[in-house]
């Protein structure tokens, strides 16, 4: 192992020579300085130094000078300064610590003083070195977490590249979508189905928790929900075999909750299930009435089959199916958004189009949850029947 480098600021060279001796006896590998300005000059000379000892009194630069020249470079301010003194002289001492100094070694003149000075300086390097360390390690996390970033970054971005644009109409039905997650990735997942006959296909489903894992696993409940799509006809068959086909990738303590319907898009009727979800919502100039779920989670291989019903928009109604993160979303006070907060917004502006309606519920949320943001995904769905012209 190298000897570790120490530079010895003194500018008295009886006192540099002893002392300098003394150093290299102890195996350390010693360069000399004899007074402050060559003290800098040499602190900046590669290999540098590992820790310097600066007399305190020195012409042109004292002690306390080099101190705080070296805590001012960028390039030496890590490096451990022990201030030299001689008995007595505790206003240098003050004022060398003040400047910058890590410690202060009276001037050794018996074997004991001489066993403290190596102490010291045994104290001063391992304390170099574990600073050393953590910086080297809080480097190495700070690369760590822009990569982690960066990637993160880049999986939103293709986790929003595969979330589907609203189909356009074919009938009388117009469908928009709101999709917020709460960190980089989301847990909750939607998607839009084109079926024979002009039906409409719509899952809604919300993975717990939210991150990679969640992510990553409602990547998983849309793909087999796709393929699920194109061999069931009732909305409750769909989920009931996505509990089943889901049960064998979900983790232990990960479940979802789904809502699928199908809907034709000539007439406006609706055949809807859900299961552990919060139920949708319809609302129109009439009043509002709730498309219920069934209780119970996806992903757990309980459900053997769910019962669904049916509904059908009539013209002027909007159906609003959404995650929970919607109405469990907090304001500062810890206060849920709650469902009525929901249904006040949905009646106040049941007569605007489906983006609207979106951007009048953001608002109100906004609104609410401010300063913060909501801490859980977001998915919001409108299928409307426009009123007639």
């Amino acid at each position: 192992m190298a000897a570790r480098r120490i530079l010895l600021i003194e500018d008295s060279s009886t006192m540099r020579r002893m002392l300098g001796m003394m150093l290299k006896g102890e195996g350390y590998d010693v360069r000399t300085a004899v007074d402050g300005m060559d003290g800098l000059v040499k602190a900046r000379e590669e290999p540098r130094p590992e820790l310097i000892i600066t007399d305190y009194e020195m012409p042109e630069l004292d002690g306390a000078g080099v101190c705080r020249e070296v805590k001012k470079d960028k390039d030496l301010r890590t490096i451990p300064l022990i201030m030299l003194t001689t008995l007595g002289e505790v206003q240098n001492k003050i004022a060398g610590l003040e400047a910058g100094a890590d410690d202060y070694i009276q001037k050794p003149k018996s074997p004991d003083e001489v066993q403290e000075m190596f102490a010291r300086i045994r104290a001063a390097l391992r304390n170099a070195d574990l600073t050393a360390e953590i910086a080297e390690r809080n480097r190495q996390l700070e690369a760590a977490h822009k990569k982690l970033t960066f990637e993160l970054d880049l999986a939103r971005k293709v986790q929003f590249a595969l979330m589907p644009r609203p189909p356009k109409p074919r009938g009388v039905l117009q469908v928009a979508v709101r999709y917020t997650p709460a960190n980089q990735l989301g847990g909750d997942v939607y998607d839009f189905y084109r079926l024979e006959n002009d039906r409409l296909g719509i899952l809604v489903a919300d993975v717990s928790g939210h991150g990679v894992n969640s992510a990553m696993l409602s990547g998983m409940v849309k793909a087999l929900a796709a393929t699920l799509s194109l061999a069931v006809l009732e909305p409750g068959e769909l989920l009931a075999g996505l509990d089943l086909a889901t049960e064998q990738y979900f983790p232990e303590g990960y479940f979802c909750t789904g809502f699928y319907l199908i809907a034709d898009e000539d007439t406006g009727l609706v055949r809807y299930a859900g299961v552990g979800h919060p139920p949708a919502i319809v609302i129109g100039p009439h009043g509002t009435r709730t498309l219920d779920s069934n209780p119970g989670m996806l992903g757990i291989g309980m459900v053997d089959g769910t019962a669904g019903a049916s509904d059908r928009l009539e013209p002027g109604e909007s159906l609003i199916i959404y995650t929970d993160g919607l109405t469990d979303a907090m304001n500062p006070g810890d206060v849920l958004f709650g469902e009525e907060r929901l249904m006040t917004v949905l009646q106040s502006h049941h007569g605007s189009d489906p983006t609207e309606i979106l951007n009048r519920l953001d608002e109100a949320l906004n609104q609410h949850t401010s300063p913060g943001r909501p801490a859980d995904d977001i998915n919001i769905i409108v299928l409307q029947r426009p009123a007639r012209g």
